[in-house]
């Protein structure tokens, strides 16, 4: 999963966003409802660019780490791994 924190979320002032209606189980048990999802979050790095999708989640260990890319992104940037 591609996820990105609340924070971050408000820096970049996008206003794409859609009601999320499920939560998520962490690694450690807890709970954490979605604050949204973002359809096709458009993401450069260097001369590629990418549309994700993106869940938003208020997680305050996400500060240090504003954007996560999970396993869909590498199958949308075709990414090979070993």
């Amino acid at each position: 999963m591609n996820v990105i924190s609340k924070v971050p979320y408000d820096r970049l002032d996008i206003r794409e966003w859609e009601v999320c209606l499920f939560w998520l189980r962490m690694a450690d048990t807890s709970s954490l409802w979605l604050l949204g999802l973002i359809q096709n979050l458009e993401i450069s790095m260097g001369v590629y660019t990418f549309q994700i999708l993106v869940v938003v989640l208020k997680l305050d260990a996400l500060e240090a780490f504003p954007l996560l890319l999970g396993r869909p992104w590498l199958g949308t940037a075709h990414i090979k791994q070993n």
